[in-house]
Formats: C-alpha cells, sequence, structure tokens
C-alpha cells in the first residue's frame, strides 16, 4: 500500500488539487482520501476515484492496487484503528463505534440498552453498527458516554458526527465530480520556441540527427547539408538537410512533430520538442518529405509557423507525392523564411563544429557528411601513441587508458521506455511484456595530447555517436563541498593542459536540445565514478581527506602525466635546455590541416628524446671540474640532494620521495622538526622565470611544505627574489652560490659554462 500511497500522493502533486477539492470531485471523506494517500489499506473505489480525480492513469494505480491486494493475501485481515480525530464519514463513525465497543468488552445489545438507561434500544443500535442507517447526534453521545467516555475525549465524538453529517450535505450539494484541469498550448508558443537560446549548429545537428537515425541498418548513414541562396529574393532562402536512407515510419514523425512537454527523460532522449526548437531556430516554415521503399508515394509534413500562429487549431497538413521512381526511399528536411543570411564563412565555421560534433562516428566510417556539397573532416585527436608509456615507481603507465565498464544490466520497456531489474515478468510502471536487456555501458580512452593548451583539452563526452560535452573540464575538479571545488589538473607550470578523451555513454540522460547531460543524474554520476573515482586525484591530498587511493583511469593518467618537464620521463619535446611548448603546438597545428610528416608521434618523441640526449658540446668534466650546466638532470638532481644530506643530519634524511621526478625532493617525518621541506633543482643556462619559483610555492602547498628550496645553474631575476623575499619560506640558490656550497661542503670543484655573465657577476663566477 506504501507504493499505491506514493502514487496516489504524486497524482495530487502534478494535478496540484487541495484534499477539500479532491472531496468534491470524488464524493469521499478528506480521511478516506488522506489514509489512502498514507499508506493505509484502502478499497479500490477510494483509489479509483482518487486517481480520476487528478487525471492520472487509473491503469497503473489498479496494478498497484493488485499486487498491494495480492500481498496482503493470508494476512491479519483485521482493520486499521480510524482514530475519532480522522473519521469524516458516517461509515467510518461506525467503524470506530464498533472499534469502541471491543475495547470494552464486546458488550451484547441488550446490556449496552440496559446501562443507557432507555436512551439506546437494541433495534436502532443493530441497525447503525450494521450500517444499515446512520446514527443521530444524541444516540452517538449516548454511546460513548455507556462506554464510559467524557469529557473532551467526547466532545470529540460529537464533533466526528459533525464532520459526517457535514460531508453527507456536501455531497447531496455537489452536481458532479470536478474535471481535471485540460491545459491546451496556445499558437504563440511557436514563436517562444524560436527565440529559445540554441547556436546556429546545434539546431542542424538536431536535424542531422533525425534524418540519420532513418539510414539503413548497417549501412553507413549519407547525411547532406545543403544551402540554396536566391540572390534576388531572400526570403526564399533555403536550408536542406536530406539523407537516402530507409525513412522514417509515421509513429516517428508523429513523435517528431508532437508539441510536448511531458515525459520522462528517457522519453524525450530520442525527439521530442527539441526537434522543433531546432527547425524554428533556423526558419519558420518546416516541410519534411519521408518514404520507406515499399510505399507508393513520399510523405509530406508541413508546419508554417505563420499559418498556425493565426489560426485556431494546431493541425498540421499532410500530403503525398508521387514517387519519380519506384523504390525510391529517405529522408529529407527542408527549412524556409530564414532567421538570417548563411555566408560563405558562416558555413565553413559550421563544417568545422559539425566536424567535431560527429568527430567519432565520421572517423570510424559510420556516417558521410556534407555541407555545401564539401565533405565534413573529422576532428582528429593529436594524442601520443598507445605504444607511448612513462615509468612512475617501477610501473608502466600508457599514454593511453582504454576504459569498456558496464556500470549495470537491466531491462527496457519498449512501451513506456522506462527500465526494470533483470529477473522481472513485466515493466512495474505499464505491466508490459515486452522487455529488452540493455546495459549501462561506459567505453572509450583517456589520453595525453602531444602539446600543451590554455583550453584546447579535456574530455570528450558522447550519447549516440553525437558528442554533447566537449573538452569538459568538470573532471579535473574535486569538491566535497559545493561551495569549495578543487582544480587539481593542470597541476604544474605553465598553467595548461594536454589530458584528453574520448567517453561514450548511451544511457545517460541529455537535455531536450541535445546540448548537455543530466548532470545531477546518478547515472551521471556513476560514470564520473567510473572515470576519477571518488576521491582527490592527487595521492596526497585523498590521504589527508580520508580517501582511499584513487585507481580509476584519470587518476592513473594525472599520475604519469601532471607534469611537464622536458625529456621522455613526462613525454614532452625539449632542447636539450628547455621545454619547447610553442614548436609542439605548431606542429599539432600542422597535424589537424592534414601534414602527412606531423600524423604520428614521431616528431614529438624525437624531441623529448633528444632532449634527454643532447650532443655534448664538450665533456662534462674540464681539468677535473665538474660542468653543472651540461650535467645531467638526474646526475644534477642526485648531486643536489647529496649536498643538502650533508647539510642536514644523517637521521634527517627522507623517508620517502614525493613527486613527480628526481628533480624533486620532499624531506618528510623530520624526527626533530616534524616539518617538510621541497627541494628542486633545475639546469639551466638562461634567468630562471618567475612561473618556475611560484609552481616551487604551489607545489609547497600541495604537499604542506613548510620551507621551499630551488636550486639553479644559472640565475633569478629580480622579481623572483621579491616574490621569495614576500613568501619568506623560498630559499633560492643560484649557481654561484651552488659552487661555493659544493666547495664548502663536499670538496667538489665546478664550472659554470654560461653562455654569458650574470648580471652582477664577474668572470670567476662561471669560470
Amino acid at each position: 500500500m506504501a507504493e499505491v500511497a506514493h502514487w496516489l500522493r504524486q497524482s495530487r502533486h502534478l494535478s496540484g488539487l487541495t484534499y477539500e477539492q479532491l472531496v468534491h470531485a470524488t464524493g469521499f471523506s478528506r480521511g478516506s482520501l488522506h489514509r489512502a494517500a498514507s499508506g493505509w489499506r484502502s478499497p479500490w473505489p477510494v483509489v479509483e476515484a482518487f486517481t480520476q480525480a487528478c487525471g492520472t492513469d487509473a491503469g497503473t494505480a489498479r496494478a498497484l492496487w493488485l499486487k498491494a491486494k495480492e500481498a496482503l493475501e493470508g494476512a491479519d485481515q483485521v482493520p486499521d484503528v480510524i482514530a475519532v480525530g480522522h473519521v469524516g464519514t458516517f461509515d467510518e463513525l461506525r467503524v470506530a463505534m464498533g472499534h469502541l465497543r471491543v475495547l470494552a468488552g464486546r458488550p451484547s445489545l441488550r446490556e449496552l440498552a440496559e446501562r443507557s438507561g432507555g436512551r439506546l434500544t437494541r433495534s436502532t443500535l443493530a441497525n447503525v453498527l450494521s450500517g444499515t442507517s446512520h446514527p443521530r447526534r444524541e444516540l452517538v453521545t449516548a454511546f460513548v458516554n455507556v462506554m464510559g467516555v467524557g469529557g473532551d475525549e467526547a466532545a470529540g465524538w460529537a464533533a466526528a458526527w459533525d464532520r459526517a453529517q457535514a460531508h453527507v450535505r456536501s455531497a447531496r450539494e455537489a452536481t458532479a465530480p470536478m474535471e481535471p484541469l485540460a491545459v491546451v498550448p496556445s499558437s504563440a508558443l511557436l514563436s517562444v520556441l524560436g527565440d529559445l537560446p540554441l547556436s546556429d549548429w546545434a539546431a542542424l545537428a538536431e536535424l542531422v540527427d533525425v534524418v540519420r537515425k532513418g539510414g539503413d541498418e548497417g549501412v553507413p548513414a549519407s547525411v547532406a547539408v545543403d544551402f540554396q541562396r536566391d540572390k534576388g529574393m531572400p526570403e526564399r532562402d533555403t536550408i536542406t538537410v536530406s539523407c537516402r536512407g530507409s525513412g522514417i515510419d509515421l509513429e516517428t514523425i508523429q513523435q517528431l512533430f508532437r508539441i510536448s512537454w511531458a515525459g520522462s527523460p528517457q522519453e524525450q532522449n530520442d525527439f521530442g520538442p527539441g526537434f522543433l526548437v531546432a527547425c524554428l531556430r533556423l526558419g519558420s516554415r518546416i516541410t519534411l518529405h519521408t518514404a520507406q521503399r515499399h510505399e507508393p508515394a513520399w510523405t509530406v509534413f508541413t508546419l508554417d509557423q505563420a499559418s498556425l500562429t493565426s489560426g485556431p487549431s494546431w493541425r498540421i497538413p499532410v500530403g503525398a507525392e508521387p514517387k519519380a521512381e519506384a523504390g525510391q526511399q529517405g529522408t529529407r528536411i527542408t527549412i524556409e523564411a530564414l532567421r538570417s543570411v548563411w555566408s560563405d564563412g558562416r558555413k565553413h565555421r559550421l563544417r568545422r563544429h559539425l566536424g567535431d560534433v560527429y568527430s567519432y562516428v565520421l572517423r570510424e566510417r559510420r556516417m558521410q557528411l556534407t555541407v555545401s556539397g564539401s565533405v565534413v573532416a573529422p576532428r582528429k585527436p593529436c594524442i601520443w601513441g598507445e605504444n607511448r608509456f612513462v615509468q612512475r615507481r617501477g610501473q608502466n603507465i600508457n599514454a593511453v587508458q582504454k576504459i569498456d565498464i558496464v556500470l549495470a544490466t537491466q531491462y527496457w520497456c519498449r512501451d513506456c521506455r522506462r527500465t526494470s531489474p533483470l529477473g522481472s515478468s513485466c515493466c512495474p510502471q505499464c505491466q508490459g511484456t515486452r522487455l529488452e536487456w540493455t546495459e549501462h555501458r561506459v567505453w572509450g580512452w583517456l589520453g595525453v595530447q602531444r602539446y600543451l593548451h590554455e583550453s584546447d583539452y579535456g574530455i570528450d563526452f558522447y550519447r549516440n555517436g553525437r558528442k554533447i560535452f566537449a573538452r569538459d573540464k568538470r573532471l579535473f575538479s574535486f569538491s566535497e563541498d559545493p561551495e569549495h571545488v578543487v582544480v587539481e589538473y593542470p597541476a604544474d607550470w605553465p598553467a595548461k593542459g594536454r589530458l584528453v578523451g574520448e567517453i561514450h555513454c548511451d544511457h545517460v540522460p541529455v537535455n531536450f536540445t541535445h546540448t548537455a547531460f543530466d548532470d545531477k543524474s546518478p547515472e551521471w554520476r556513476a560514470v564520473v565514478h567510473a572515470i576519477r573515482g571518488p576521491g582527490p586525484l592527487a595521492p596526497l591530498r585523498a590521504q589527508q581527506l580520508g580517501f582511499a587511493p584513487n585507481t580509476s583511469p584519470l587518476a592513473r593518467l594525472f599520475g604519469g602525466f601532471r607534469r611537464n618537464d622536458p625529456g621522455l620521463r613526462c613525454l614532452i619535446p625539449g632542447d636539450g635546455v628547455r621545454a619547447v611548448h610553442q614548436v609542439a603546438a605548431d606542429w599539432a597545428e600542422r597535424f589537424h590541416k592534414g601534414d602527412p610528416a606531423c600524423q604520428s608521434d614521431e616528431m614529438w618523441y624525437d624531441a623529448a628524446l633528444s632532449h634527454d640526449t643532447p650532443t655534448p658540446v664538450t665533456t662534462t668534466v674540464v681539468d677535473d671540474r665538474i660542468d653543472l650546466v651540461n650535467l645531467d638532470p638526474t646526475d644534477l638532481s642526485d648531486l643536489v640532494q647529496r649536498l643538502f644530506m650533508h647539510l642536514h643530519d644523517p637521521a634527517e634524511r627522507p623517508q620517502e620521495l614525493i613527486g613527480p621526478g628526481a628533480a624533486t625532493t620532499v624531506f618528510r617525518d623530520r624526527p626533530r622538526a616534524g616539518e617538510r621541506w621541497v627541494l628542486q633543482a633545475r639546469r639551466s643556462q638562461h634567468v630562471v622565470p618567475p612561473e618556475t619559483v611560484h609552481a616551487l610555492a604551489g607545489q609547497m602547498l600541495d604537499v604542506q611544505a613548510t620551507r621551499g628550496i630551488l636550486v639553479t645553474t644559472s640565475w633569478f631575476g629580480a622579481s623572483s627574489h621579491a616574490f621569495a623575499a614576500r613568501s619568506g619560506r623560498i630559499d633560492l640558490v643560484d649557481g654561484r652560490a651552488l659552487k661555493a656550497l659544493l666547495r664548502e661542503h663536499l670538496g667538489i670543484e665546478a664550472l659554470l659554462r654560461l653562455k654569458r655573465t650574470p648580471p652582477g657577476w664577474d668572470i670567476g663566477d662561471i669560470a
């Protein structure tokens, strides 16, 4: 009965009716209706009248009520106790009187008549308690007095009789049950639909989806978007979207032109008001031609906004045109009375957008798309190959992480489009038996771009081959509190990203224009959990917040490629001295333009490899002195770590190395001070940019360090020294100071083969 009650409460909420209005509409008391909506055992007439008054489906209510009745078979059928304060009808008053008699020990009618001193008679009591007649007010008062009820409680019984009598009076006055409110949309709604915010490419993508779904199964859909221009009369310009597929059946056509906002999100996902919004966003006159191979003629639907707005009805004319040849089939949508002019530049932008939105199906040759006769080229991801990897803590982390996860397996009802658990004999919503097995599956890949970019990175999310979210970055943030969102990626300087991906989640509901997923739905939350896990991507932050280690695909990729250091360690192209981010981005631009020399990742890989193995100018040892500038970065890092270990008590050596590479050491669990220090070594021949110092401050915050030390073979500018001074927690050690420390504490003589003498230094500092 709880399910019945839930249905009734939903029905009342949708209808907007009060209980007083339901009393007039059904003829039942407020108490009967309220108990039915609260889960009490209620007779079918009450449930039926409640449902019909609210205008909801009585068949569904009947199925739920029968299910409850079946569950109650064989159970104790003692009626529910009705509190006298809830009595609203004479039937309920009779039940309450009978229960009061039971509580008094079931005295006989003769005994009750004798106790009343003649105020009650056996025959009258028999008729009242059997329901043959309604009791008078005096009889109820005498009855409860005989049962030992007095004072305020007796007054409550008198008030119950008053409510029952009022219910009889209102039932007599009611001439007919209240009809549900019918809301008929105005034809002016069409003008409002056309003004809803929707980009041109999104509107045309909606039409492309319609015609390509009418394609032949197993055969790539061939869709054409054409623009017909009439220079003399611009009002005659048209847009045509067509596909020579199998055509659209009548049921789908009715769904396309039905202006309805009702139904579940699943029902709106394929076709709904989004089709009309898209059409009216482009123009005010819509004509659809469609035919299947076996049909003798083309079916033609025409929706003219001007005629519907001025007319009294919503009727859309339906016509037929003979086929030029037997066996012709396909779908063609023509938009006339366009809202704006389509220039060549606008068509070019449309071609680019559609190539991005349908990137997957175009690359996989599941659809061919042309705009004004020009083929739409897919936007290809410029990522490292699946064979590329980096090593972290002795494990290989591939630059491409494949994903194929089944989140749930359920039945899908072909009648009402609802889901139900496996093993169901029928749909719990409509009782239909046309159930199909379906999977909530997430599949695709996450990868690493060959270049960094301020905005051109992020994850693409697809539904049925169409990109809904493009280069989405919301999975790169974490928050336990919606008011405090922490952006976890990009995490290194420069503040640009390269993590990308393509994720297909066809089961997640979208809005009616197919431009966004419902990110509040449980289906979307399950996808996010599968891709990035429940906790932070950064291991230290996850540990601080009490989360288990994050082993999700995105966390694994983040752990391997969060840093932007040049060389093979992070797969970043370099020139032997620094990363060449702009060069890598220029190569990517050539990749997207189709340059054959840039299609593979060999050019980027060779640049990363050559950075790690630069052509030596001279040996790194000159006159038994170490050339710090030309020293291998790993060797330099080891040398700096050795120096600073010597500067401190050996018992304080780091318990664990944290961070993306050997260039960073974190002193942890210092026995004496109980603090953390971050030590970084940077090999360079030029002034260290201020952003490097800023990045150190960010990493200190990430690991909650109290001191940061940045060591370089070159020098720092005035802005870097000023930033370190303001921080009060950052020490900058330039090449000149490094030479002196090595000589004093390790007895190592070194030189700095810099290309020029830094400001304030003399020639002896680098010789």
